[in-house]
């Protein structure tokens, strides 16, 4: 059998959240894995064993590790981006009524997304599934738009529904972890859609099956709901289904209500817009649990302040996600990309760029659950790799050249 090619790649830099950087630099890539990183004259010279067979020049680029998006809704992309109308559950109605149904529509609905991932750069993603067949056509999609990563089913189940909620959400994933035992890189867990459609017991359930996530502090009518049982997600849950009397009150807020769940393995919590000291204290003492904050999609809603740097200061891992495609700008040429939510933290806040890109890649892949050194240019690390433009004359940080746009 003849042995396997060693690629090297050479660029006017190298760059990753791990402390790999050299200007220029280089990385070599065989069977499918990085085995040697740095200086181009070094990883030639020192670390291969034998000349490269192939040598890909990226010319005037920075090498970084491919994007993790930790918050991702594959399904919902062939309805394209939206305007904002309204009120939150107008939004919801929108969605529930553009959402692709029939499994030849979210098959390619799933795949585009892909599709769109794959060429903004991003290597990993963590998706919400609103349906079986959404689990499906991710694991199943076509080789060039594969990407490993987590997908996530959505299940419901609140009030006097919730135990056939988890019963649903059982039998639902043995079947799909089932269907799915063959795909290796992508890993089928749950769901629990938001404290205003899953009770405590099922994310708690949720949590003994596996590393859940769930969307949670998300608005302000889920902060009463969860409180008070009252608002606009009571009303909508009175008009669905009828007046429900298990429905209760927690006088309390969603995450510490939910906390008994967020203490038990791991979970990728999405939005958190809204917290208090209080909670960041919960929250730092849950143990393993990533925030996967969409700035862009926070943006779109009208959320302010969201507290991501405080989060890190208590020592809460932060991941980025774009939510759906609907919440992008409708000329974003990077809608399902992690590098817009980048750059916008770093022209909106000043995030310190290593901290941007931590939270672009080893963060989430960490909330993923990925091995250790994912979504790095370690040795031993996948090789998922992205070129972005850069002016090697330039003495800027190359990945600071990025943030800045000049690719």
């Amino acid at each position: 059998m003849d042995a396997p090619e060693t690629v090297l790649h050479v660029a006017a830099a190298i760059r990753d959240a791990a402390g790999h950087s050299a200007r220029p630099g280089a990385v070599a890539v065989r069977d499918g894995r990085i085995i040697a990183t740095g200086l181009v004259d070094d990883v030639q010279r020192r670390a291969l064993d034998r000349a490269p067979d192939r040598v890909v020049d990226h010319g005037d680029s920075v090498l970084l590790p491919a994007f993790v998006n930790a918050h991702a809704h594959l399904d919902l992309t062939s309805i394209g981006t939206r305007a904002f109308e309204g009120t939150f559950l107008d939004w919801v109605g929108v969605v529930m009524r553009a959402r692709p149904a029939s499994p030849e529509a979210i098959r390619t609905a799933v795949e585009e997304g892909l599709r769109q991932s794959r060429d903004a750069g991003v290597g990993w993603v963590g998706d919400i599934a609103g349906s079986d067949a959404a689990v499906l056509a991710r694991a199943r999609a076509a080789e060039d738009v594969r990407l490993p990563g987590t997908s996530w089913l959505e299940v419901f189940g609140i009030g006097s529904r919730t135990d056939a909620g988890i019963a649903h959400a059982e039998s639902r994933l043995t079947d799909l972890r089932a269907a799915c035992a063959d795909v290796r890189d992508v890993r089928v867990d749950l769901q629990p859609h938001a404290p205003y459609s899953a009770d405590l017991a099922l994310f708690e359930r949720a949590a003994a099956l596996g590393a859940p996530s769930t969307h949670l502090a998300e608005t302000i009518a889920e902060l009463e709901f969860v409180d008070a049982a009252t608002g606009p997600f009571r009303d909508l849950l009175t008009r669905l289904r009828g007046d429900d009397p298990e429905l209760r009150a927690h006088a309390l807020s969603p995450i510490r209500a939910f906390a008994p769940a967020l203490r038990r393995g791991r979970w990728v919590l999405a939005h958190c817009n809204y917290v208090d000291d209080a909670d960041l204290e919960v929250l730092a003492g849950c143990g393993d649990v990533t925030i996967a904050y969409c700035p862009i999609a926070s943006e779109y809603f009208g959320h302010e302040g969201h507290r991501y740097r405080d989060m890190l200061a208590r020592g809460i891992r932060v991941a980025l996600g774009t939510d759906s495609i609907l919440c992008q700008p409708p000329d974003e040429t990077m809608p399902l990309g992690i590098l817009p939510a980048c750059r916008r933290l770093w022209m909106r806040d000043r995030t310190d760029p290593k901290t941007l890109l931590a939270m672009a890649t080893v963060n989430g892949a960490k909330a993923l659950g990925l091995a250790d050194g994912t979504a790095t240019l370690a040795p031993g690390a996948p090789a998922r790799i992205v070129a972005l433009a850069i002016d090697p004359g330039d003495p800027t940080d190359a990945w600071l050249q990025c943030l800045e746009g000049r690719d």
